[in-house]
């Protein structure tokens, strides 16, 4: 058995089965052949003083690293046991201890990558506004493991003028560090968000009259005629007028995925996942009066090729102002599509499916309208009575 070199090591054939070529100095030390040859891969083989069982470590790929760095890194493998170390423990605890010395701006691009960007899909940039104008100021150069319940107390107070700002901040740390649990950049139990106590809200939900509905639709309308320029992200609004759907959904909306035969949208990554939404004449209507831009997949066209309408933010805000509509939001058109809807007999279950909610519970906000539904129903048999 040679002791392993560049050469031994290059001259090593694959065979039909993954084999080791041995160290002849360093018990445990060898390169491991694929079968087929595609790699050599230097190991440890030892016995683990710590779970008294056999273990083996891989040090790195031949050719990435030396015979020679590959060597030293098995020495240091086989004084470690003899000091009573596994050597597989002791890299994983490294590791785990260089996780929790990052900074927590160095943790955040970790859990902007890996969390928010797959999962908070249609809030996913208004979550990283909130993380550049407040999180990431405060807390950026501090140390992942060294912020505290404290810490986190001392930053809500200093948003106490913005109280549902605060509390949004909140929410997105609590899962920042309840992430940083779960992948061992924190151990678990320590997330400083616990049992801090978020600011109590007062929740309004806003919702449009008949005739605030009609004086929307009308000033959209004034403002697609007058403005040009306006053509898409009055559209766009209108849809969400017309179809409850969230802002993302509509702006992200491509050709593809209208079926105006059909008479439905196929809406393939929404919150809550793959979803259809009908569409009503209305809706249908618009659909059918656009035209689609050239190399531009989107139904809802920006100002960059090949890329969707970015923000509505300023011409809803003309909208509202001609309207003379105050303290409304564009989420808020989902609000008043359920409450028109329930206003004409259609039932809660219905209003769920029609807003792509994942299931009934989150519809219940709106119950209280269908009760009053009942409550004029309910007094027609009453009626028999005199």
């Amino acid at each position: 058995m040679p002791k392993l070199t560049k050469s031994v090591i290059d001259c090593s054939v694959p065979k039909e089965k993954n084999y080791i070529v041995w160290d002849t100095e360093i018990k445990g030390f060898g390169c491991q052949i694929s079968k087929g040859g595609r790699s050599k891969t230097y190991v440890f083989y030892y016995y683990s003083p710590i779970k008294r069982k056999k273990g083996y470590i891989k040090i790195g790929c031949h050719g990435n690293i030396t015979v020679d760095l590959a060597r030293n890194a098995a020495k240091k493998f086989s004084a470690d046991i003899a000091l009573g170390i596994d050597p597989k423990v002791a890299k994983k605890e490294k590791i785990i201890e260089e996780k929790q010395s990052m900074l927590f701006c160095e943790f955040f691009e970790v859990f902007k990558t890996k969390y928010v960007i797959v999962e908070y899909k249609d809030k996913g940039r208004d979550n990283m506004s909130l993380a550049k104008l407040h999180i990431l100021p405060y807390f950026a150069q501090k140390k992942l493991e060294e912020i505290s319940a404290k810490d986190i107390r001392q930053f809500l107070e200093s948003l106490s003028h913005i109280t549902t700002t605060a509390n949004r901040c909140f929410a997105l740390l609590s899962m920042a560090f309840r992430k940083a649990e779960d992948w061992e950049y924190l151990p678990p139990k320590s997330n400083p968000c616990t049992g801090v106590r978020k600011y109590k809200e007062n929740k309004k939900q806003r919702f449009l009259s008949h005739v605030e509905l009609k004086k929307l639709e009308e000033s959209l309308l004034q403002q697609k005629n007058q403005q040009k320029a306006s053509y898409c992200t009055v559209n766009a609004i209108l849809l969400i007028l017309y179809t409850g759907c969230r802002k993302r959904e509509i702006l992200d909306l491509k050709w593809d995925n209208v079926h105006l035969k059909d008479g439905y949208i196929h809406l393939p990554d929404t919150k809550v996942g793959e979803t259809a939404r009908p569409l009503n004449q209305k809706a249908l209507d618009l659909l059918s009066s656009m035209t689609p831009k050239e190399d531009n997949p989107y139904v809802f066209y920006g100002k960059l090729p090949g890329k969707p309408l970015a923000e509505i933010k300023t011409a809803w805000g003309k909208v509202l102002k001609r309207a003379e509509i105050k303290d409304f939001r564009i989420h808020d058109l989902r609000h008043s599509f359920a409450s028109l809807y329930l206003s004409q007999g259609v039932d809660l279950y219905t209003v769920s499916k029609l807003l792509g909610h994942k299931n009934i519970a989150t519809t219940t906000r709106y119950a209280h309208l269908e009760l009053e539904q009942l409550k004029k129903a309910t007094n027609k048999g009453a009626a028999v009575f005199g």
